[in-house]
């Protein structure tokens, strides 16, 4: 669970957030709002990336983020990137099987073996999604997931993610009326540093 309560929040004399309330308990619940209205800013008050100038902020639970442009280790090969969030309990191989398993429903099975620099851009948005999935995580933020993914491939993995995100904490950050309704069980809209339904 996650909770914003009367958060605000300026960068210098600009208001981005006014007061606003947020929670996401066991559901997935989608903000859009223009470029710039400040949904980024709220997902990384949520995940400690920012810290609010006034209110609440609660995240009980492990948070797991997915950013706009995947931020994956370089010098780790796909598979590697996935498992490293991985329980330490879990023995190699069954973080092995269990990362083979998440690229094979995300259409990416082949790549499990590839570097970042190998990847294209929808590929590393993939991976980015896995290594979420992946983290055993109770919160996920996801800021424009599946903005990188075409068509066909994009209604899979929002299908992959929705199966896989039952009954946790999401946030979606996304433009895509699509992806919010395929995902969120409500919307909420961020203009002029306020939110509404």
């Amino acid at each position: 669970m996650f909770e914003l309560k009367d958060v605000s929040k300026s960068f210098g004399e600009k208001s981005v957030l006014r007061g606003i309330y947020l929670k996401a308990d066991g559901e997935t619940v989608a903000l859009m709002g223009e470029s710039g209205s400040g949904k980024t800013t709220a997902m990384r008050i949520i995940a400690g990336l920012e810290k609010a100038d006034g209110g609440e902020v609660i995240a009980d639970g492990k948070t797991a983020v997915v950013f706009a442009e995947p931020r994956l280790f370089e010098n780790a090969s796909v598979i590697e990137n996935i498992t490293c969030v991985m329980e330490r309990t879990m023995s190699k191989e069954e973080k092995s099987r269990l990362a083979l398993e998440l690229l094979d429903e995300l259409l990416m099975s082949d790549a499990a073996y590839m570097y970042p620099s190998e990847l294209s851009s929808g590929m590393a948005a993939r991976v980015s999604i896995a290594r979420a999935l992946a983290s055993g995580a109770d919160n996920f933020l996801l800021d424009e997931p599946f903005g990188a993914l075409d068509d066909a491939v994009r209604e899979k993995v929002t299908a992959v993610a929705k199966d896989r995100l039952k009954g946790k904490s999401v946030l979606l950050i996304t433009h895509s009326e699509g992806d919010a309704k395929a995902l969120a069980s409500r919307t909420l809209i961020l203009s002029d540093g306020k939110i509404s339904v």
